[in-house]
């Protein structure tokens, strides 16, 4: 496109210049051809000095011509290099523009990919932060658990060991215990032995004492009663009632009667022996002998 616009200014350029040679000409021509002295004869001259003056024109209007091709040439030629080399020019212009896109390009991904990594990276470590705090929050309470099952243990243990101690002093107790009571019981019984004797000698005792107050006069044989009778120590009696009756009235008042003048009853001096043997109420069963 620069060639042809080349091309275009200097055919212009080589139009304008052949005017103005041919008017150059023409003037030198018509300033330095004589004067005619008679008409006829400048008429002669006028067309032979015109006929000179056009292949004169035409051989400078060829020097011309192959000067200007020449020039016309040597201008294509500077001219398709100028172009060559802006072509060429232009090319490693794009190719550096490529370049720097691809450059730029590359960066921008580069810069993006850092970015992301940076992003990842930042993500990672939080990541790797919260992971770390989660696993020292589950190693305390694994600790603590472990701990807690320590203590637990050792409670346990502490606690397994006092039931074995206690059981082992409860046996020890029950044994004794046991044995005690064995020898207890041993001597309760033999005690409830004696008691009971005692008991008996002081029942039959106090019989014996309301019998001998008792008025039989008039009564049927065979009739018993029994008594229960409030007493204090010293065998004062304080009370008499009939706990069963025997059916006959009179004999259930005499015996009330004989138990109240019998007062006091024999029974033991020693109040220790009284509360022991539970004198302070007693039953009798009173059958007076014929």
């Amino acid at each position: 496109m620069r060639l042809g616009w080349f091309t275009t200014l200097s055919s212009s350029v080589l139009s304008l210049i052949l005017h103005l040679v041919v008017g150059v000409l023409l003037l030198f021509s018509f300033e330095f051809t004589p004067q005619p002295k008679t008409q006829i004869r400048q008429d002669v001259n006028v067309v032979q000095a015109v006929v000179i003056d056009k292949k004169q024109v035409d051989l400078e209007l060829e020097r011309i011509r192959k000067i200007e091709e020449e020039k016309h040439k040597k201008e294509k030629q500077r001219l398709e290099e100028l172009e060559k080399k802006a072509n060429n020019l232009e090319k490693k212009r794009k190719e550096e523009e490529k370049k720097l896109a691809e450059a730029k390009k590359k960066k921008e991904q580069e810069q993006k990919k850092l970015k992301e990594e940076q992003v990842r990276l930042k993500k990672l470590e939080k990541e790797k932060a919260e992971l770390k705090k989660k696993r020292e929050l589950e190693e305390k309470k694994i600790k603590e658990a472990e701990a807690k099952a320590e203590k637990l243990k050792a409670e346990d243990k502490a606690r397994q060991q006092k039931i074995a101690e206690e059981k082992k002093v409860a046996e020890n107790n029950r044994r004794e215990k046991e044995l005690a009571d064995a020898m207890n019981a041993e001597e309760t019984a033999k005690q409830a032995s004696k008691d009971q004797e005692l008991i008996n000698r002081i029942s039959n005792n106090i019989k014996r004492s309301i019998e001998s107050k008792f008025n039989k006069v008039g009564l049927p044989d065979d009739l018993e009663c029994e008594l229960r009778v409030r007493l204090v120590p010293g065998g004062d009696v304080i009370d008499v009632t009939i706990a069963k009756s025997s059916g006959h009235d009179i004999f259930d008042r005499r015996a009330v009667n004989a138990t109240q003048k019998a007062s006091p009853l024999p029974v033991p001096d020693d109040v220790e022996t009284f509360e022991r043997l539970d004198l302070r109420e007693i039953k009798l069963y009173f059958k007076p002998t014929n």
